[in-house]
């Protein structure tokens, strides 16, 4: 047996071990509050997943921006960009210029 599926199994069994003390320490306070378990929830019938979808779309219609002015505002941004980067290499290049100057 590999290392690696050793490592594995010795890792589920603390895991199941675990789990078993917890529902040990469930019942131990359910037996002391007196504390019904609640039903089991029914796993076997899958949510509405069209509900789900809706739901989901309806989240992503709020935040969805139209790719033309996306586009514009990317462009724009590009723009501030470069005429800042210049802007800061003619300040450098003023500063550089009069500090030679000077001397």
């Amino acid at each position: 047996m590999s290392d690696r599926l050793q490592e594995l199994l010795r890792q589920k069994a603390l895991l199941d071990e675990h789990a078993a003390w917890l529902e040990r320490q469930i019942a131990a306070e359910r037996a002391r509050t007196g504390e019904v378990p609640p039903a089991a929830p029914n796993l076997s019938t899958p949510a509405a997943p069209q509900s789900a979808m809706t739901d989901a779309e309806a989240l992503l219609g709020q935040y969805r921006s139209n790719p033309q002015s996306l586009q514009q505002e990317v462009k724009r941004g590009c723009f501030l960009y470069f005429f800042g980067a210049l802007a800061l290499l003619g300040l450098t290049v003023l500063a550089v210029y009069f500090a030679y100057r000077s001397r």
